[in-house]
């Protein structure tokens, strides 16, 4: 059986482990594109916060951000479609 203290060091390795993973996954990558990622896997703000190294607050912001250009994008490319339709017609 593990004692209380060995399963707090085991956690702290993951925890190292899931951050150097995540720092060589991410490298190259915006903190948006990182976030999205990480949100897309199904990870909570606070977990994001902690593997990234910022606060829960900025990962929601970003995440709101990302959420609103992405619903601006999809309505300005349904306009361009209707357009495109009413020039062909």
């Amino acid at each position: 059986m593990m004692s209380k203290e060995q399963f707090e060091q085991l956690m702290n390795k993951l925890d190292t482990l899931i951050k150097v993973t995540a720092a060589n996954t991410f490298q190259g990558k915006s903190m948006t594109e990182s976030i999205c990622f990480l949100a897309d896997l199904g990870f909570g703000n606070t977990e994001i916060a902690s593997i990234l190294g910022t606060t829960p607050a900025y990962v929601n912001k970003v995440k709101y951000e990302a959420k609103k250009a992405k619903e601006t994008k999809k309505q300005k490319d349904t306009a361009e479609e209707k357009v495109g339709e009413s020039v062909e017609n």
